[in-house]
């Protein structure tokens, strides 16, 4: 059986010290981050913390679990990028 995913050190919204999800889709594309960067990172956050924080910033109103889907396309779009010649 393999560990829960999780982004440990990622200041995630929280409920009485649970992950706060408002919706299904929330908890997926949290699921799918931790993947992500589990997989194609080696579990380092640090790529992924960057992309949540450009997403922030692009658009500070925008609410929390879009911005977070934001930063994870965004990180994706790097890992397929071609390599310049």
């Amino acid at each position: 059986m393999s560990a829960p995913l999780s982004l440990p050190g990622m200041d995630l919204p929280r409920r009485n010290g649970e992950l706060a999800f408002d919706a299904p889709w929330q908890s997926r594309v949290f699921a799918l981050a931790a993947a992500v960067v589990e997989h194609a990172f080696g579990g380092n956050r640090e790529p992924f913390r960057r992309q949540l924080i450009t997403a922030i910033a692009a658009e500070p109103g925008r609410p929390y679990w879009e911005s977070w889907t934001a930063a994870l396309e965004a990180l994706v779009e790097t890992i397929h990028e071609p390599p310049t010649m």
